[in-house]
Parts: structure tokens; sequence; C-alpha cells
């Protein structure tokens, strides 16, 4: 079991830290709170411990923790996820003839966004020949 530690000293110092043992003994502590500690994870999988290079990480989230850290030292919560429901979008999609009467460009109107896929729609940033024109009709 770990303990956080919070120990206050003659010259006014305070430490805190975490430990396996409740109590510290020193001729220079005037007093301690002591209380059990728990490490808290939230995340999809389930926690593990790996020790790499001498040092403990608590996994998913490679967290640093005691030495002597344990399973049972850790609380996992899996956090809530939310289904978000979309409605119908209303989708259009418009082909166009390029100028040089070989390529096809396509303009595609998902709920308030419009997209274009010919050159032209990059270069104005999205304000191309194509996409003024569907702007301008009522569909």
């Amino acid at each position: 079991m770990l303990y956080q530690v919070s120990n206050k000293y003659k010259d006014g110092s305070v430490e805190d830290f975490i430990s396996t043992t409740p109590t510290h003994k020193s001729p220079y502590l005037v007093g301690s709170i002591v209380t059990p500690f728990k490490y808290k994870t939230k995340s999809l999988l389930k926690p593990g411990i790996l020790t790499i290079q001498g040092k403990k990480y608590i996994t998913p989230g490679w967290i640093p923790c005691h030495p002597d850290t344990q399973l049972t030292d850790i609380i996992h919560t899996k956090p809530i996820i939310k289904k978000v429901v979309i409605e119908k979008i209303e989708k259009h999609e418009f082909e166009f003839m390029s100028s040089n009467g070989k390529d096809k460009y396509f303009v595609r109107v998902i709920g308030e966004s419009i997209k274009c896929t010919c050159p032209g729609f990059w270069v104005s940033k999205g304000n191309c020949k194509h996409v003024k024109e569907i702007r301008s009709t009522k569909f």
C-alpha cells in the first residue's frame, strides 16, 4: 500500500512524498499528515506497470510512479464515450466541364460546406468560379 506523506520540520520546511511506510522518524520533525495514496488513470485500456532502466511507469500514459507501485495502487476508470446522433444532412453534387472541354470538376455541398475538385478552388481559398455559381443558384 502507498501513502501520501507530508512532513513539517522545525525549520519550517515541508516535505511531500509517496512512501510504502506511513511513519517517518526524525528528531527535526514537527508533524506529519499521512493519507492512503492511489494513482488515478483514465483510458480505454486497463493500466499496466513497466520498469524501464530502473524507473517504473504506469501505462498507457507513461506516468512515472513509485518504485514499489503495484496494480492494486491504481484506480482505473474508463472514459465515457458519448454517441452523437447527427441529423440527416442534405447532400448535393454538381458536375462542371472544364474550360478545355476535357476535364470534369465536381462540387459537393454537404450542409453549409462547399468543396470543389478544380485547382482554382485551392488558389482562390475556396471561392472558385464553380463555388460562386453554386452559391448564386438556389437548388
